[in-house]
């Protein structure tokens, strides 16, 4: 990778950084290249043009299948379905019970998770949770690369296997398996996947792929038309991206059925549920049978499959020329063929990908010693900025071409990075609750319920669900003594960690006590120790409906401000209306209605730090005012 990093891509994540080619250069290779015809063999090839984008090789072409085989599904699957209305336990209660009633069935289950760290914590929180249930001492795994765990799973009578970003290539018939759980929408199961997921919304082959894994997961346990399978969709998300009929793009007709029933299924009471999942694993098929086929006869007409947008060709050798030879002026060629494909297919935010990868390329062969190169590969950077609008990386974009051109562009305001993070956090929660019907409201209701509570736990989940609709990670630790709730967060250069001590039951006390200070400190100093020396600004606070404060609690302040109950209401109401704001105009279908909703709200959004500034204000307590002073009016 060394001769190769300025053409690189570089993937930050949480735990990672990874460095790759957006595509891997397999079609230089002399291996592949000699080759004079190759097969891809698979149950599911999925898009063939994105087959070859993420192999990197040359265009594939899909032989046709009878639709009559195409369309069929081994065996039979009772699909059980989230609810979008669960909160956000580990384990919702309903699907709890539908667990336990499997597993008292058949003690093995097979998860699904989107990472390697994404199994490895629901390992932990399963074998917490067997446990609590009486199910004490059940083996479990995490597959490694090896995969001898699928082995030791299948001989195993009880058990229990966790998968970290592999759907397919696991073959389970008959009592070997009889329950997979997808324990979220496997729609990004990289640092790529991720980025492509967050900023190109309209790369549709992102769709095709998160619906090939799901076909690939639902499959699992059905090897033969004799098996049959539970399989639990817990992913909250499901619901909604199971809502549009777009999103069933590729799914066989088949599991279509089984879908549309696990809808109505979610709305079932929960001692129905349980009676059709023990006549399912007791092969008392006729009424399961009989229910389906009512399901397959609604199914509409297939429509006309829609025409792919299919940049995958120029892109693999883009890249291959790009990142394999250093070869600037034909990757500048083949990027600007996808730009010019994409504009035509009106694809905004993929459109201004390509864009800046020509500009890349452009700017690369300039350090070659072109001398018309940099001012180009810089007027189409500002291109592609101004094409992708304001995604917090195409925002950030800017900081990139105005250090090329070593100074600040004049008249460009400068980009407001938490705007574009709070943004992408409404994105998130209305793609769960959708912009229309009544879940918002509900969610809305629950909100203010929880904020308005006097019960410690209800409120701490509402403190939550308002700390993540504004752009942070928000943790509840669960050591001993933890802090109520933790909000960190990195918008543009500001990396910030408030600690929230929660005080809201109305005890026989009337003022804040040394004692409240104290565990608000300690909070404090324990997110100082952790991070810190990552560069964190790290704040405390109790929340409290108190008014006042014991002379010895004042005297032992310090740092810690002392926030108004009413204050966290009234920045709840200032959210709500922002996001209602951005509900009224949004999409999920429609990039330029989410440009027009994100430039209706733009102005009233906050600028980074904006709640350490309201910290650091010269008082002990923090009333609405205050806390919202960094917010427009």
């Amino acid at each position: 990778m060394r001769n190769s990093l300025r053409e690189a891509n570089f993937y930050f994540g949480v735990d990672q950084v990874w460095i790759r080619p957006y595509i891997y250069p397999l079609v230089g290779f002399s291996h592949y290249q000699d080759t004079k015809q190759r097969l891809y063999v698979s149950a599911t090839i999925g898009d063939p043009g994105d087959l070859s984008r993420r192999l990197g090789v040359r265009p594939i072409a899909k032989i046709p299948v009878d639709p009559a085989h195409s369309q069929k599904t081994a065996g039979r699957r009772l699909v059980i379905m989230n609810r979008l209305e669960e909160q956000g336990q580990d384990i919702p209660h309903r699907l709890e019970i539908a667990l336990l009633t499997v597993l008292k069935v058949h003690p093995k289950s097979l998860w699904l998770c989107s990472s390697q760290a994404e199994a490895e914590k629901f390992k932990d929180i399963i074998s917490q949770w067997l446990n609590g249930n009486a199910l004490v001492g059940q083996p479990t795994w995490v597959l490694t690369a090896l995969g001898d765990e699928i082995d030791q799973f299948k001989a195993s009578a009880k058990g229990h296997l966790f998968v970290g970003g592999r759907f397919d290539g696991m073959d389970f018939r008959g009592d070997e398996c009889r329950l997979v759980v997808l324990t979220t929408l496997p729609r990004a199961i990289n640092a790529q996947e991720e980025f492509i997921s967050a900023y190109l919304r309209d790369a549709g082959f992102m769709r095709r792929r998160l619906n090939q894994r799901i076909v690939q997961a639902l499959g699992r346990c059905n090897r033969e038309d004799s098996d049959f399978g539970v399989y639990v969709l817990a992913d909250r998300r499901f619901a909604t991206h199971f809502g549009r009929d777009a999103n069933r793009e590729g799914i066989p007709s088949n599991m279509v059925a089984e879908i549309d029933m696990a809808q109505d299924l979610a709305e079932v009471p929960e001692k129905d549920l349980c009676r059709l999942i023990g006549t399912f694993l007791n092969e008392e098929f006729s009424s399961y049978d009989s229910e389906l086929q009512r399901y397959r006869k609604m199914l509409p007409t297939p429509r006309p499959v829609t025409a792919v947008v299919d940049t995958s060709g120029d892109e693999v050798i883009g890249w291959a020329a790009l990142f394999g030879n250093q070869n600037y002026d034909l990757a500048a060629d083949r990027f600007e063929e996808c730009w010019a494909v994409c504009e035509t297919g009106n694809l905004t935010e993929v459109g201004a990908f390509w864009k800046w990868n020509w500009a890349k390329a452009v700017f690369l062969q300039s350090l070659l010693g072109d001398p018309t190169a940099r001012a180009k590969a810089l007027e189409l950077g500002d291109e592609a900025i101004k094409r992708g609008g304001i995604s917090s990386w195409f925002n950030r974009l800017r900081a990139s071409v105005n250090r090329a051109r070593a100074k600040t562009a004049r008249g460009q305001p400068p980009a407001n990075d938490y705007a574009a993070t709070l943004i992408r956090s409404f994105d998130d929660h209305l793609e769960k609750m959708g912009s229309k019907g009544p879940k918002f409201d509900s969610f809305c209701q629950r909100v203010a319920e929880c904020l308005n509570s006097e019960k410690h736990d209800e409120y701490c989940e509402g403190l939550e669900k308002l700390g993540n609709l504004l752009g942070y990670q928000v943790t509840r630790p669960k050591y001993r003594a933890a802090t109520d709730n933790r909000w960190r967060g990195t918008f543009g250069n500001s990396k910030e960690l408030i600690t929230f001590e929660t005080k809201i039951e109305h005890t026989a006390g009337a003022e804040v006590t040394p004692s409240y200070v104290g565990q608000a400190h300690n909070q404090l100093n324990r997110a100082i120790t952790e991070f810190e020396h990552l560069g964190y600004s790290i704040r405390g606070t109790i929340v409290t409906h108190l008014t006042a404060i014991d002379a010895a609690a004042k005297s032992s302040a310090g740092a810690i401000r002392l926030v108004a109950k009413s204050a966290i209401l009234e920045l709840w109401e200032r959210v709500r209306g922002l996001l209602s704001l951005y509900r009224q105009g949004w999409s999920i279908d429609d990039i330029s209605a989410r440009r027009s909703a994100a430039d209706a709200v733009l102005a009233k959004c906050p600028r980074p730090g904006w709640l350490l500034k309201a910290i650091d204000e010269d008082r002990l307590f923090l009333d609405g005012k205050h806390l919202l002073s960094g917010w427009p009016k």
